[in-house]
């Protein structure tokens, strides 16, 4: 009896551990880490080692990969790696999710040629679903919009036409957990960012109340705030932590909208907030504030200069020892227990 006991007790104490490991929440985090190709200066790699150590992030959505052995560089075997990891294609988007959480699946929406004009090269959004150890899953996007290169207005329409795709994608989904992670080229409240927050391709820019949301933006209060994550590497000046905020930056954007304008002898605040993080309405009783993560090894080191050979592919003509220009944005969810 008491042998039977013991074991019983035993057996109620495994569970209560195995309980009790699981994590209690999920560190989702965009990161461009610009250009980032094999054979990266060792200095640059050291140093998005240590954001990523630091971050302790679970799922880190990554820009401007050459390839997932470049990634290798960064991650080891904690990790597992997504992308299309396309041979031509410089600038691709990948995914990387720590363990124990798992990729049930993978893979690029929107590969059509025809739908080139949206999503330029093939940086498609990336798509994965993840599930926690608790076996919640999460539609995770990972985006890389076209930039406003060769001008603002022009470019527009092809933001424009990427989001209304894929919030009509996830409209599709409705009973499922979206959590969008990128690189949107233009910050909130812009028009490409609306169509995303409401389903609707006709969405205004500027700040609305959505009647029925499609997505909510955690980045909005960073953006009122003046936060930035493109540019803030230009006012470092060797702080441990910097608060990645630049006063005028919300204003800056919204006076140059619709506006022919030259960059940047035109503006008067380049320093931007364009990486953002929406997630599901049913996501956000359990998802804390957005926070962008501004450490010295963020933001200290020289810029790389990367040129385009005949081929069209990337040549690193000088390799950054800068993790990046941009800095990275992330957002703890609750896991129930």
């Amino acid at each position: 009896m008491l042998r039977r006991l013991g074991l019983v007790l035993l057996l109620a104490l495994a569970i209560a551990g195995s309980v009790f490991a699981q994590p209690s929440r999920a560190r989702f985090v965009t990161y461009n880490i610009e250009w980032f190709g094999a054979e990266a200066a060792p200095e640059r790699v050291q140093r998005i080692k240590n954001v990523v150590k630091s971050l302790d992030a679970d799922v880190v959505a990554l820009q401007e990969i050459q390839s997932l052995d470049a990634l290798r560089q960064i991650f080891d075997d904690e990790w597992t790696l997504h992308g299309q990891d396309e041979p031509d294609e410089d600038q691709d988007v990948a995914i990387a999710v720590r363990k124990p959480f798992r990729v049930e699946s993978a893979g690029n929406l929107f590969r059509a040629p025809e739908l080139d004009e949206a999503f330029p090269g093939k940086r498609d959004v990336l798509q994965a679903i993840v599930v926690a150890p608790s076996g919640e899953k999460f539609r995770v996007y990972v985006l890389h919009n076209k930039s406003r290169s060769g001008g603002r207005i022009k470019t527009d329409r092809q933001r424009e036409m990427a989001m209304g795709m894929l919030s009509a994608w996830i409209a599709g989904r409705p009973d499922d957990s979206h959590i969008v992670l990128g690189d949107m080229n233009d910050c909130p409240d812009d028009v490409s960012v609306n169509i995303l927050e409401s389903g609707n391709v006709r969405a205004p820019a500027g700040r609305h109340q959505w009647e029925k949301p499609l997505l909510v933006n955690l980045a909005e209060p960073l953006y009122d705030a003046d936060g930035v994550t493109h540019g803030l590497y230009k006012l470092f000046k060797g702080e441990a932590m910097m608060e990645a905020r630049v006063s005028g930056a919300k204003e800056e954007n919204e006076r140059l909208r619709d506006k022919e304008y030259r960059f940047p002898a035109d503006v008067k605040v380049e320093p931007i907030l364009f990486d953002q993080i929406l997630i599901s309405p049913n996501l956000s009783a359990r998802a804390g504030p957005a926070s962008i993560f501004a450490s010295k090894d963020a933001l200290e080191g020289e810029a790389g200069r990367t040129e385009k050979d005949a081929a069209g592919k990337a040549v690193y003509r000088i390799k950054a020892t800068r993790a990046s220009d941009h800095l990275p944005v992330f957002v703890d969810i609750d896991l129930p227990r």
